[in-house]
């Protein structure tokens, strides 16, 4: 899945926040769902069409669209991109553990079913806090020995790679796939997400492939910023240049041409702003 704000990417499978994927960590993990606040995750869902969402979703997704119609686009490309890049790990990369950091609510193929197709008997953890997510993500446990979910806090990426649910179906020894699709721009400046990726990435094998989309700055998004931050849903888009510092330490993928590259600030689609890496952590 993947995806938990507006701009966070919603995966129809196992569910943060953008969005990714995608909740960065101001949920309640494993706690009541509040239909009463806006939930990036459930706004995500319903740009895609789905119904995992109440009327203060919809309200503030609304009001975002009007602000920035772009959106609509932006989600749906960001949705492309998850499966292109999950496919690319699978396949030519060799991948066979995935890590789906802010993996937002189920949105048609999963993760899972993307990279089994590719390469059967993959493992996959999704990582969320929103309580909502989580029981979506878990639903899917009793039929699927090789997948699980934990809720977790982007923030505590030392927590999360440590974490005994975690550990028990990813082997740190071994390269693995972390998937960051819109969750980053969950995280304020001052929460360091370039520490938090650097922690991250502290914990991986060499070898191991990190994903990541984030929204680029515009005077559009700007608004929808504002929007978010009057209903306390944490929304950062940032320039090109700010983004590509969060993927400083991977080395490119370049062997897709069509598949952005760490470093390079690219936008997954010219026509929006959303940016993609994929890089690889040298040894």
């Amino acid at each position: 899945m993947t995806s938990g704000s507006v701009l966070s990417r919603s995966r129809r499978a196992v569910p943060a926040h953008a969005g990714r994927r995608a909740s960065a960590g101001r949920e309640n993990p494993g706690g009541a769902v509040d239909a009463a606040t806006p939930s990036a995750a459930r706004m995500y869902d319903y740009m895609l069409g789905g119904k995992d969402n109440y009327a203060p979703d919809r309200d503030l997704a609304d009001r975002a669209l009007l602000a920035a119609p772009v959106l609509s686009r932006l989600v749906r490309v960001n949705r492309a991109f998850l499966r292109q890049a999950t496919r690319h790990l699978a396949g030519q990369a060799g991948i066979r553990q995935f890590l789906d950091i802010g993996c937002g609510l189920p949105a048609g193929d999963d993760v899972g079913q993307t990279v089994r197709t590719a390469a059967p008997g993959s493992r996959v953890v999704y990582v969320d806090n929103d309580p909502m997510v989580l029981s979506h993500a878990r639903a899917l446990l009793a039929v699927d020995g090789d997948t699980d979910a934990v809720a977790a806090d982007l923030r505590d990426p030392a927590g999360i790679v440590r974490h005994p649910e975690v550990t028990a179906l990813i082997d740190f020894s071994e390269p693995v796939g972390v998937l960051l699709l819109s969750v980053l721009h969950s995280l304020t400046d001052a929460e360091d997400p370039r520490g938090i990726v650097a922690r991250l990435l502290a914990g991986l094998p060499p070898g191991s492939h990190v994903v990541v989309s984030h929204a680029e700055r515009t005077p559009g998004l700007d608004a929808v910023a504002e929007l978010y931050q009057e209903a306390d849903v944490p929304f950062a888009p940032r320039t090109r240049e700010e983004i590509a510092v969060l993927s400083a330490g991977l080395e490119p993928v370049g062997a897709d041409p069509a598949l952005p590259l760490p470093g390079h600030g690219r936008r997954i689609n010219a026509e929006v702003p959303l940016i993609g890496s994929i890089g690889r952590k040298p040894a």
